[in-house]
């Protein structure tokens, strides 16, 4: 199977037929193949980052794409651009576009880790388009393949990426995360993809026992010679600085992570100096060494997601009472003493007094249970679940060399 910049992934000639978009459903009539391409112009850059808005046009509550970023992204114009080799694929009918994903190669990942692993992003697709969504998929894959990768990931990638949901859908996920409709994982498997991990959020409420309980961690932990300090106290600058090397060294072999620069997480993150997220990140230290570090968010729900008018989203999920833990680390050589947990505890303490009723903690692999643990020591439970899915590859004729 030859694919083009334009060309028909199945054999028959390519017919338009008649299009149209309902609540994330394709009601155009499938009279002829799914036509396959890589982007290539600015206009059909604007489409694909734009497809979102049609796939969760019937949701109460959804997280829309930063359309600019992602633009940008596809056109090379970001700081990741220097380790990342990118192709933007979308399927259509007619002239409408049904579904979309970015083939990447991160030579920064690979490197770490020693992989030939490519990464599928940006994944998005119209239901009962089974035959157009597959035949993207296909197409990306060997894009990845015949640049030598012998693997495929998507659904994680530091950064870039995040898992796709596999229960509460329609509900308003944690900042960041997936809202996928279900059918997504039915084109994974349809295209040869299998799970590869699982992962889990968790919802901790700001009840006045968990307070009282977080209140002891930061009592026990004072004991320990430990200080802990909002980013704004740290310093906000430095803070970053210090999130960026912590997090590097104790997500060195966490999987799915890649090393962060300094210079890439500075402008990333400076502009929140001024938000509520200087308050409620946190620096751990030990005689003036950073040894942990964690980043947190308010409920930017109001502001960012796109609510139904007269919704009134759950207090757990949003609507300005859940903050949420995104990143948590602490150095290898001052684990167990307790620091993660009273980092956690002081984030939660500040969201509480901020006016957050609940808090959100970092999604969690299934198979981490010092994290686990941890997420219930400060009385969270899980509210969601999520998978990361892979397909390995056969090597294609003549590549890597």
């Amino acid at each position: 199977m030859v694919v083009s910049r334009r060309a028909v992934i199945s054999s028959g000639a390519y017919f338009e037929g008649t299009s149209g978009v309902a609540f994330g459903r394709s009601v155009i009539a499938h009279q002829g193949p799914p036509l396959v391409e890589q982007i290539s112009t600015r206009d059909a850059l604007e489409e694909f980052a734009r497809l979102p808005y049609q796939i969760y046009a019937g949701r109460d509550a959804w997280w829309p794409p930063d359309v600019q970023n992602e633009v940008d992204f596809l056109m090379r114009r970001t700081p990741s651009a220097a380790y990342l080799d990118i192709g933007g694929f979308c399927a259509r009918r007619g002239d409408r576009m049904i579904a979309r994903v970015s083939a990447v190669v991160n030579n920064r990942y690979n490197a770490h880790w020693n992989e030939r692993l490519g990464h599928l992003i940006h994944f998005e697709a119209l239901d009962d388009e089974d035959d157009a969504a597959v035949a993207m998929l296909d197409a990306a894959t060997e894009w990845l393949r015949a640049r030598g990768m012998t693997a495929v990931r998507s659904g994680f990638a530091a950064f870039l990426d995040y898992p796709y949901v596999i229960d509460n859908y329609g509900r308003l996920p944690s900042f960041l995360l997936r809202g996928n409709p279900a059918y997504y994982h039915r084109y994974f498997k349809d295209a040869g993809f299998e799970t590869e991990k699982g992962q889990l959020d968790y919802t901790a409420p700001l009840s006045s026992e968990n307070l009282a309980r977080y209140r002891g961690i930061l009592e026990a932990i004072r004991r320990e010679r430990v200080t802990i300090q909002s980013w704004r106290q740290y310093g906000f600058l430095a803070a970053i600085d210090g999130w960026t090397d912590v997090t590097n060294a104790a997500f060195a072999r966490h999987w799915g992570w890649n090393p962060v620069t300094r210079a890439e997480a500075r402008p990333m993150l400076m502009s929140l100096g001024d938000t509520a997220v200087a308050d409620l990140s946190m620096i751990a230290a030990t005689d003036g060494e950073v040894v942990g570090a964690v980043f947190s968010v308010p409920d930017w729900s109001t502001m960012l997601a796109r609510v139904r008018r007269g919704v009134k989203l759950d207090p757990e999920r949003g609507g300005g009472t859940r903050g949420a833990l995104i990143n948590i680390g602490v150095i290898e050589s001052a684990r167990g003493r307790g620091i993660a947990l009273a980092m956690t505890a002081r984030s939660f303490l500040t969201m509480a007094q901020q006016g957050m009723q609940y808090a959100g903690y970092t999604l969690v692999l299934d198979d981490n249970w010092a994290s686990r643990r941890t997420a219930e020591s400060v009385g969270a439970r899980i509210t969601d679940n999520f998978v990361t899915y892979r397909r390995h590859l056969q090597p294609a004729k003549g590549a890597g060399k």
